[in-house]
């Protein structure tokens, strides 16, 4: 049995990789919800996965636009990148949520509890630097 020696990867690309996570995080804490609420019918399950779907895509705007820029780029360029994924992730949030009500989803609040539950993930994700010994 061959072992793999763990090796060191850049700044830049760990901190990519643990945003990848903090938005896969989303994504199951939403489908879990969706498991969830499901009690109250398919309906709701829906609606809390278009919810956690809103959240989901908002942060992987966020975090492409944050990431986008090679290593080594400018800070400015890095705040600007920063400043323009917020934009991008607030725009989209409020157009996403205001189509989603405009379409009368059979649950409002499951929609409202599905994008919620997103934020309370991107909350409790692991703060400081991210790992950057990978096997």
């Amino acid at each position: 049995m061959t072992q793999s020696v763990p090796h060191l990867v850049s700044a830049l690309v760990a901190e990519r990789r643990a945003a990848l996570r903090v938005v896969a995080r989303q994504a199951m804490v939403a489908l879990a919800l969706a498991v969830l609420v499901a009690h109250w019918g398919l309906g709701a399950a829906g609606s809390a996965v278009v919810g956690g779907a809103v959240g989901t895509v908002a942060t992987s705007v966020f975090a492409w636009a944050l990431f986008r820029n090679p290593e080594g780029t400018s800070p400015a360029r890095v705040a600007w990148s920063f400043y323009l994924g917020q934009a991008l992730k607030v725009g989209l949030t409020i157009g996403l949520l205001a189509a989603v009500f405009r379409s009368r989803v059979p649950a409002p609040w499951a929609v409202l509890a599905g994008y919620l539950a997103t934020h309370v993930a991107y909350w409790l994700a692991p703060k400081g630097p991210a790992n950057r010994w990978v096997r």
